[in-house]
């Protein structure tokens, strides 16, 4: 009797488009997360560390003492020890002048080679060479033989670009010189902005980094290079704990709705319920009715919703894949999240009308309009 009355279809639809936020929302993020999971299974983590001031909050703002390059290099079990200096400097290439990122170390060639870099000229071998990264020589119009100024604060020095290369790194946006370079337009050869190194093949990485921890000093930390699992897993607690607080918001307006329905439905149903007291009901028929009936339409608006929502999604990026070819995202809901929203979505329901219901049921048949 209650079913067939004029706003149980929209009862169900108000749940079911607030249901199909939810699932949109799963089936998207499900597609994002599963991508960054397959990131990070493409590059496996090597045996590269980086060691960095462990209070800098940028890499031009670290400062590690020079003299821990001398430590690593006596060490047995590791590779090759990489110090680098990181400056901002003001680049001025005729007719442009921009600041750009410098990056210095003592050995360019070796450095280029660490990077698997295709040179087009020859790699810097004084302070007074330079070599130019693809992407920053495009920007500036710089080419090979170029002289260019760089300068920091008061001090300024002449390189000329012997070279220009693609590593398919950041150091393409780069223009990477010898150490000697950055000291003088730094003043400081104390220290360096980071050190680079890595480990020999067969040791065990786990004993080493213990060892090397030791011989650190506490102003300094040690990271490892290309740790994409962990990335991987940080981006899937983030877009986890953002679908937690969207979907509070949706579950906290299924129990407005609800409460709306279930007060609306008394409100009309009053003289059907007082029948039922008046015949000799229970007190707790009208309770039971009431959340029979809420509970049926927000089971049909799940239904509905999560129906809604996952077909709406693949919908979306089919019709985007038809605009615009090179996207490709495929939304999809796994049968766990359904059964969550829907068992959420229930228990929204049953708290959204609670109060009105309790409040029929203690309502007498006799105060009642017939």
């Amino acid at each position: 009797m209650l079913l067939r009355k004029r706003g149980t279809a929209l009862s169900i639809i108000a749940i079911a488009l607030l249901v199909a936020i939810l699932a949109t929302t799963n089936s998207i993020i499900n597609y994002v997360d599963l991508q960054v999971q397959t990131l990070g299974r493409l590059v496996s983590p090597g045996a590269t560390y980086v060691i960095l001031s462990r209070n800098s909050t940028s890499i031009m703002d670290s400062q590690v003492d020079a003299e821990l390059v001398c430590k690593l290099s006596n060490l047995s079990y590791v590779g090759y020890v990489l110090p680098q200096k990181i400056l901002m400097v003001n680049l001025t290439a005729s007719p442009s002048s921009r600041t750009v990122h410098v990056r210095s170390v003592e050995d360019v060639g070796g450095f280029l080679k660490t990077r698997r870099a295709y040179i087009n000229g020859t790699a810097a071998k004084n302070w007074t060479e330079a070599n130019a990264g693809e992407i920053l020589a495009r920007a500036l119009s710089i080419s090979l033989g170029d002289e260019i100024t760089l300068a920091v604060g008061g001090r300024q020095v002449k390189v000329r670009v012997v070279g220009v290369f693609r590593s398919q790194t950041q150091s393409d946006a780069e223009l990477v010189v010898p150490m000697e370079t950055a000291n003088r337009l730094a003043g400081n050869k104390d220290t360096v902005s980071l050190i680079e190194f890595t480990l020999k093949e067969g040791v065990n990485s786990l004993e080493a980094v213990n060892q090397i921890t030791q011989l650190l000093p506490e102003n300094v930390k040690l990271v490892q290079a290309q740790q994409l699992k962990e990335f991987a897993q940080r981006m899937s607690m983030q877009t986890l704990a953002f679908l937690n607080m969207w979907s509070l918001a949706v579950y906290a307006a299924i129990v407005a709705a609800s409460y709306v329905i279930a007060t609306r439905l008394i409100i009309e149903s009053s003289y059907e319920l007082a029948m039922l007291r008046a015949l000799g009901g229970k007190k707790l028929i009208p309770l039971v009715l009431v959340f029979t009936y809420t509970t049926t339409v927000a089971f049909t608006g799940s239904i509905l919703g999560i129906a809604l929502g996952t077909a709406g999604a693949q919908t979306a990026s089919t019709m985007l894949r038809w605009i615009m070819p090179s996207v490709g995202i495929t939304p999809f809901l796994e049968a766990e999240q359904a059964l969550q929203t829907l068992l959420l979505t229930l228990a929204s329901s049953i708290l959204g009308c609670i109060h009105p219901a309790l409040k029929t049921a203690r309502t007498r048949y006799a105060e009642q309009p017939l």
